[in-house]
């Protein structure tokens, strides 16, 4: 009965599209219309799947095929009321790979977070949308690339709470819906209803390019998870109240711009919510000490705002590129509750602390530094370019981020190594690929070498490296590898 069902979902699926399309075509409609017609009826056909289905196999036989469906879709132009008519976006993409991961991570134990998170992709989003598109005077904002409005915002928030709210009030008995029976609280309940909303909305917020189509659910379903399975309510009341309070001092003091304060709400939520103090302090104290020693000797740097991409107040790509691996780190730690995750993290903050501190020390000293792959003097500020005084300085930003956990982690050589040589190894990797991948460009007014693709009000020449290799990618690259070298050191160690 599972694949007949199966089968009888997906041909309603493309029954939905194809009679989106005829109407469409009759009635001259707007294809944002059809568009959200089938993005609002898919979500409610998979929101009763837990109870229907008694295996997950058609679940993922069917978001596989949808995957593979939609992306020939964009490609090839078959449905074009499914796809964006501005621009070619993957939204439709990661609708179904949206519904692929919550399958697979909670059917078994908890399907209740896979229909309340497809219920609040399905219904909020779109309600922001129409919301958004209806008011009159709307009062639009723009974090990443997509504009947004604030009546949207509203307009997602209460659609998710009340999701949340309603589902939560009749099956919090259930444990077919969560593994267990709940013991909520009507407080509880509004409690978590409007963390998860504030959350899923801020994320809905910084979703672009299709991107809020699977940010939605999996922030929507960890937040769930956080507060319901794993019972961490009070836990998040004074994550979120901690990461209004970081994000809107940092914003003030011009250590982050807007889109980077949001960055840092969200990260400071995931960190606090999962790990508290234990967690927080070493991103905290890489943050504030960077950004510190970022206004250190500000005049002279100045001269350096024309080579490097980005100025030192930092903005989300900055926020995630540097952070996003250690908030990662948290949410598997979330789910797994293994202690080596937590050296994983702080090899991840290690390797970016090292990488900062290396260039914000190094380009206070007039010493030239030398390139990493031929060792010849080059000019302060270039990519790849390393100096003895700033190795020295991120050694010794590393060696802060293991004495801010010792308060939770007993202090022995081996872990002190393992945490210096996750943020030097991270430096080196970031060193080189800056020596050898990342993007150079020459202006043509000023011959100037820059990171920067506009300069001198003109667009440069790129001379080495790959376009899409930026700053903020290769700062990714160095806190993956710390991660990444925290795990490794740790086993062999």
């Amino acid at each position: 009965m599972d694949w007949l069902w199966a089968f009888l979902l997906v041909i309603s699926i493309f029954g939905v599209i194809a009679i989106s399309e005829i109407l469409r075509g009759i009635f001259k409609l707007d294809p944002e219309v059809t568009r959200k017609v089938v993005h609002i009826s898919v979500g409610v056909a998979v929101f009763p799947a837990p109870i229907i289905f008694s295996s997950s196999l058609p679940m993922i036989a069917i978001a596989l095929i949808f995957i593979v469906v939609n992306f020939l879709s964009i490609k090839m132009r078959l449905f074009k009321g499914m796809d964006s008519v501005e621009r070619q976006t993957f939204g439709t993409v990661y609708y179904p790979l949206a519904f692929l991961i919550l399958v697979l991570v909670f059917w078994k134990n908890h399907p209740a977070i896979i229909s309340i998170s497809m219920l609040a992709l399905a219904l909020g989003d779109a309600l922001a949308a129409i919301v958004g598109e209806s008011v009159k005077n709307p009062k639009i904002y723009n974090l990443t690339g997509d504009k947004k409005s604030i009546q949207g915002s509203v307009a997602m928030f209460l659609t998710t709470a009340f999701i949340v709210a309603i589902f939560l009030y009749f099956t919090s008995d259930s444990i077919q819906w969560w593994g267990k029976t709940l013991a909520l609280s009507g407080e509880d309940i509004i409690l978590i209803s409007i963390l998860t909303a504030l959350f899923t909305t801020v994320f809905e917020a910084i979703g672009s390019y299709g991107f809020d189509n699977l940010f939605i659910p999996i922030s929507s379903s960890f937040m769930l998870y956080s507060l319901v399975v794993v019972d961490g309510l009070n836990q998040f009341l004074i994550a979120f109240a901690l990461a209004i309070l970081i994000a809107a001092i940092s914003f003030k003091l011009k250590f982050l711009s807007l889109n980077g304060a949001v960055g840092t709400f969200i990260l400071a939520v995931i960190i606090f919510g999962v790990g508290g103090w234990k967690w927080t302090l070493p991103i905290l104290a890489f943050f504030v000490l960077s950004s510190l020693i970022s206004k250190i000797g500000k005049k002279k740097k100045e001269n350096f705002d024309l080579i490097f991409e980005k100025s030192s107040t930092r903005d989300i790509y900055q926020v995630m590129a540097n952070g996003g691996i250690a908030g990662l780190t948290a949410v598997i730690y979330q789910f797994l509750q293994n202690e080596i995750f937590y050296f994983a993290y702080l090899g991840s903050i290690s390797a970016a602390t090292f990488d900062t501190w290396a260039t914000e020390i190094g380009t206070l000293f007039p010493t030239k530094p030398r390139l990493l792959t031929n060792f010849k003097r080059v000019e302060p500020g270039t990519s790849g370019a390393v100096s003895l005084k700033g190795s020295v300085g991120g050694l010794i930003g590393s060696i802060i981020i293991f004495s801010s956990a010792m308060l939770w982690v007993k202090f022995n050589f081996a872990r002190l190594l393992v945490v210096v040589l996750s943020g030097l190894f991270g430096g080196f990797v970031d060193s080189f690929i800056g020596a050898t991948l990342q993007a150079q460009y020459k202006c043509n007014v000023c011959s100037k070498t820059t990171e920067k693709k506009f300069h001198c009000d003109n667009f440069t020449s790129l001379v080495r490296g790959k376009r899409w290799m930026n700053n903020d990618f290769v700062n990714f690259v160095c806190t993956s590898t710390g991660a990444l070298s925290g795990l490794a050191f740790l086993m062999i160690i």
